[in-house]
Formats: structure tokens, C-alpha cells, sequence
């Protein structure tokens, strides 16, 4: 079991980040699409850290640096927090495709009721004038989604090793 949970953590570090890659990727296309400056989302990344002043009087640069750190540092400790659930759940579940689907929805969600509806009201407050809904999707979808899809296909490549060829058959 500590060996599941060693290797969760580890897997969900960098399932993590490329789950908040695509997520970010995500958030910027959204943003562009409902006519929103494409980039505000990473100062929205930046604000977590800088407060306020990310969202307009924080040079572009800075706040893109800043940002990308910070989302990065927090969807890599968000995919371990999932690596470590996952450990401890049968391998089974951890293998099966819908099961992951499942889970991996319902732990966006939870990130966003999380982040949005508990720490940015005692915190962030401009974090809730964005489409509360579409925020709950978007973790759901492009990042829950992503990260449980990275790790049920580790999972199952561990579970299955490769058989040894037959030599004549």
C-alpha cells in the first residue's frame, strides 16, 4: 500500500501539471470566445499571489510569470491530492476507464466548489464574477477529466505488464 501511495503522489505531480496545462490552454480559448482578454485567466493565475492589482495594474510580464508558477505549483499539488485518493481505492477502480471518468468529474467539481465557492469567497472575491456554472464545467472537462484519464492509463499499464513474446508460435 505505501508503494500505491508513493507512486500516486508521483504520478499525480505530473499528471497534475499537464492536466493544468490543458486547462489553462482551456480557460484562455474561453475567455477569447465570450470576448474577454484572452489572457486574463493567467492574471486571474497571478491574483492568487499578487491579489487584485494581477487583474489590471501588474505588467503583463509579471503577471504571466507569476501566473504560469502558480497555476502550475497548484494543479501539481492538485493532481497528488488525486493520486493519493486514487491509491487507496481498489485497482479496479483504478484501471477501468468509466470509473476514472467518474471520479475524475467529480473531483474537478470538487476543486472548483472548493476554490471557488469556499477560499475565493473568504479571499478572492473577483474570482466569482466569472460564469460560476461554465467555471464548474471547465475544471470538470479539461482538468478532472484529463488528469483521471493520465492516470487510469498508468494504472493500467502497471496492472498489465507486457507478456513475453512466444518464441515459435
Amino acid at each position: 500500500m505505501a508503494e500505491a501511495i508513493k507512486r500516486g503522489a508521483k504520478e499525480g505531480l505530473g499528471f497534475g501539471i499537464i492536466a493544468g496545462i490543458i486547462f489553462a490552454m482551456m480557460e484562455v480559448v474561453g475567455a477569447a470566445m465570450m470576448g474577454n482578454p484572452p489572457l486574463m485567466p493567467i492574471r486571474m493565475f497571478a491574483s492568487v499571489l499578487l491579489g487584485q492589482s494581477a487583474l489590471e495594474a501588474t505588467p503583463m510580464g509579471t503577471a504571466f510569470i507569476v501566473g504560469s508558477l502558480v497555476h502550475m505549483a497548484l494543479s501539481g499539488a492538485f493532481g497528488v491530492v488525486y493520486g493519493l485518493i486514487n491509491a487507496r481505492f481498489s485497482p479496479e477502480t483504478q484501471t477501468r476507464w468509466g470509473r476514472q471518468v467518474g471520479i475524475g468529474l467529480v473531483f474537478g467539481a470538487m476543486l472548483w466548489l472548493v476554490n471557488f465557492q469556499i477560499i475565493a469567497r473568504a479571499l478572492y472575491p473577483w474570482f466569482l464574477t466569472t460564469p460560476q456554472f461554465l467555471q464548474m464545467m471547465m475544471h470538470a472537462m479539461f482538468f478532472g477529466l484529463p488528469l483521471a484519464l493520465m492516470y487510469a492509463g498508468a494504472e493500467r499499464r502497471i496492472a498489465r505488464p507486457l507478456r513475453p513474446i512466444a518464441h515459435g508460435a
